[in-house]
């Protein structure tokens, strides 16, 4: 199942959901840096923000960069939250559509 976007495990739909087939570049910080690097990268500010991820070229070849949290923030674990990320770098479109 599909978490929801109040849940802190909110899960990529099961076609998004697995490992990335190309190199990750992964950070883990603590909750403010997200915010504010994640804002840096997007362009939009979220106070509640848990990560970020986009697809960047990097040395010719694509990769995935993300950005999570280091803690827990709001019940969702940086496990929870990388999940979710990489299943953007899958393909799964920013308004999460199931």
């Amino acid at each position: 199942a599909v978490a929801g976007k109040r849940d802190p495990e909110w899960n990529p739909p099961k076609r998004f959901d697995h490992a990335y087939s190309g190199p990750v570049m992964l950070y883990k910080m603590p909750h403010a840096e997200v915010v504010k690097n994640c804002a840096e990268m997007l362009g939009a500010k979220n106070l509640k923000q848990h990560g970020c991820s986009q697809l960047i070229e990097y040395k010719g070849k694509p990769v995935c960069l993300v950005i999570i949290t280091n803690k827990t923030f709001m019940g969702a674990t940086p496990k929870a939250v990388l999940r979710h990320e990489l299943g953007h770098c899958a393909g799964w479109p920013a308004d999460h559509p199931n």
